[in-house]
């Protein structure tokens, strides 16, 4: 018998409930514990177990699979096992950077040209992200060191904007917050907030990239 609207929407409310606490688990249990590849490697697995059971309660088998598949993938790496869905498209003498590493420098990215619409110059901007955000030397590669801050983080751009890092999650954070750039006004505070939040979250992705500390 098909369930009544409300009925649905009830066991929608209580799915996304039983999702929320269960995600929530997953990351702050044993929150004293270091956080090591290993854990943290759980955790995401244990998260994405979560979301599965999400769509298996909404009657979405197939769906609820595809998340299950990928913890069973994440949780394996703990085993030394690589499933193929983790393994790399092609191996290059050079290994690429991390999404996680794009996500940061489209920040750094948004963060300057924020400032910039706030009024400051582009070495001026530059000095600022780097005041307020110290570990953003470490998003530099080990060739872009001997440039400057501002000569680097306008290369960043340049590369995602024109498709030359093959990186579709670093690009599009690129693109929906030039998008929202776009939208303030000039000089308006609210372009210094946007950039302080992009700084914010640059310092997140810093720390999860070091699970270690």
């Amino acid at each position: 018998m098909p369930l009544s609207d409300d009925e649905a929407k009830l066991k929608l409310l209580k799915a996304a409930v039983d999702l929320y606490a269960i995600v929530s688990q997953a990351f702050v249990q044993e929150a004293d514990a270091p956080r090591t590849d290993a854990n943290e490697r759980e955790r995401y697995a244990g998260a994405l177990v979560a979301v599965g059971q999400f769509f298996c309660a909404l009657a979405d088998r197939r769906l609820g699979d595809r998340f299950f598949e990928l913890a069973s993938a994440i949780g394996d790496l703990n085993n030394g096992t690589l499933h193929p869905l983790l393994q790399p498209v092609r191996a290059d003498n050079r290994r690429a950077d991390t999404s996680q590493v794009w996500r940061a420098r489209a920040r750094a990215v948004l963060a300057l040209e924020a400032l910039v619409q706030a009024g400051l110059s582009q070495d001026a901007a530059a000095a600022q992200l780097a005041r307020k955000c110290r570990g953003i030397a470490g998003l530099v590669g080990r060739r872009a060191r001997t440039s400057s801050l501002q000569t680097t983080i306008v290369g960043w751009r340049k590369r995602l904007l024109a498709g030359r890092v093959k990186n579709f999650v670093g690009r599009e954070v690129l693109l929906a917050g030039r998008e929202k750039i776009r939208h303030l006004r000039k000089q308006d505070a609210g372009l210094v907030e946007f950039a302080d939040h992009q700084l914010a979250e640059l310092a997140d992705v810093l720390g999860a990239l070091s699970p270690g500390s």
